[in-house]
């Protein structure tokens, strides 16, 4: 192929006359406006059927064809999925003159004769990020990529001795108001975003990426246009997903920036205490609430650690305990906490320590009590990220057979919506007549009524 300096000059810098010159591509107008940004941070927010692949492709051939010696790494939520977006990419470069200039490939891995790199990683191991530093990271269905995983990639696109700065690129369709992606939208971000919706995927000739007719037949399988599902999944806005199990809004309300978090327990103020532990890699955390009103409960501390071992976390805890005098300790009883529990209770015998055990039936209504007292509005938080993320990913699961909730959270630690649960539970704020209540972002699973200690009386939470 014979091309003149002019055009030599456009390859290098348009990815878009790149992807129809070179990998033959017709791209939209949604895609090629995202492609010819020039930023370094990129968040695009799309819905369905976008065409993101053709996307990553297009940024990862255009890299490694135009620049000697890139390292481009493709980032998935899991391993099938990163290698179905690799299997794409490789497709699409293989198809095209590039074929040629190849010199090896793996099922995650390419390599060019002119030294680059393109190689594909799940997002579930930070791990996998070690090495050399990166020029170009393009991470599908980011919404669902931990901040852990953030966490590790933002150090290796920036290596400053040799001016080598990297580009970040992230394609996501929306998922919860929380995580990286969805901070990648808010005013004084880094990003320069865009959000796709499915009638910005038109070509040239008018003709869209999705006919009209697929996205009724899809919004009547989701129940309407302006359900949360066809609202995410087309419209591509953040919301509530599916099975989540604490309303957004309640959050939000619950959370106070200008709660302040105490040290020493003030006087004549009650407070309890509650610890969730963990095992391994996992986090334990003390919450202390203060419940002089139980009108007004304010968590007024949070400890949160690992990797410390049982007698640490007594000896941690304890501090805890001499530093609020609280009325009652409630402690998971799980893994570790059984034992935790009767030697605190030898040890400090005029203390309250008492054990939570949790079962199939125990955790949901510990966990409503807690959608309600957000709901309701007499839960006060701190305004800090971990605690929104953790909050607004946790999940529940119906098991089709049993009818049992599995909830835990999702791409999300869940040790803080635990603690701040046993917490409310340890001051005696509820108490039940009837059912079961959940308040979820989904609508009542089963109806009851829910009385609260000070009067309170209520039964829908939606």
């Amino acid at each position: 192929m014979s091309i003149t300096v002019k055009e030599l000059i456009e390859l290098k810098e348009s990815p878009v006359v790149f992807a129809e010159r070179v990998l033959k591509l017709e791209l939209h107008k949604g895609q090629k406006q995202i492609l010819e940004c020039k930023d370094r941070f990129i968040a695009c927010r799309a819905g369905r059927r976008f065409g993101k692949s053709y996307c990553f492709a297009v940024y990862a051939a255009h890299m490694a064809a135009t620049n000697n010696n890139c390292r481009i790494v493709c980032i998935s939520k899991s391993k099938r999925q990163a290698d179905e977006l690799f299997q794409k990419i490789y497709s699409i470069i293989t198809n095209s003159i590039l074929v040629n200039t190849l010199t090896r490939n793996t099922k995650s891995r390419i390599e060019f004769s002119n030294g680059s790199v393109i190689e594909s990683v799940p997002g579930r191991n930070p791990d996998s990020l070690r090495g050399p530093s990166i020029n170009l990271i393009l991470a599908d269905e980011a919404a669902y990529i931990s901040d852990d995983m953030f966490s590790a990639i933002y150090p290796t696109i920036m290596n400053v001795r040799n001016k080598n700065i990297g580009k970040i690129v992230l394609i996501s369709t929306p998922r919860s108001y929380s995580g990286e992606f969805y901070k990648a939208f808010q005013p004084g971000s880094r990003y320069t975003t865009f959000h796709m919706k499915y009638e910005d995927a038109v070509y040239d000739d008018g003709t869209f990426q999705v006919p009209e007719e697929e996205v009724e037949m899809f919004a009547q399988l989701c129940g309407g246009r302006d359900t949360a599902k066809f609202k995410r999944e087309h419209l591509a806005e953040f919301g509530n997903s599916e099975g989540a199990f604490f309303d957004i809004e309640g959050v939000e309300r619950s959370i106070r920036p200008e709660l302040e978090q105490i040290k020493f327990a003030i006087p004549e103020h009650k407070y309890v205490i509650s610890a969730d532990l963990a095992v391994k890699h996992d986090f334990t955390v003390f919450v202390v609430l203060d419940y002089t009103d139980k009108t007004n409960l304010k968590v007024v501390n949070i400890v949160r650690f690992n990797g410390k071992s049982p007698d640490q976390i007594m000896t941690e805890l304890y501090k805890l305990v001499l530093a609020f005098n609280p009325t009652n300790v409630l402690i998971d009883e799980g893994n570790i906490g059984s034992a935790i529990v009767s030697q605190l209770k030898i040890k400090y015998p005029n203390k309250r320590f008492n054990g939570f055990q949790f079962t199939s039936t125990s955790k949901v209504p510990l966990m409503t009590d807690l959608n309600i007292a957000m709901c309701t509005g007499i839960l006060q938080l701190p305004d800090d990220d971990q605690i929104r993320e953790e909050l607004v990913s946790f999940y529940y699961e119906e098991n089709p057979t049993t009818g049992h909730l599995k909830l835990n959270g999702e791409n999300a630690h869940d040790d803080i919506p635990i603690a701040i649960a046993l917490a409310i539970r340890a001051a005696n704020i509820f108490t039940k007549a009837g059912g079961l209540t959940i308040g979820s972002s989904q609508g009542i699973l089963t109806g009851s009524k829910v009385e609260l200690s000070k009067g309170y009386n209520s039964s829908v939470f939606v």
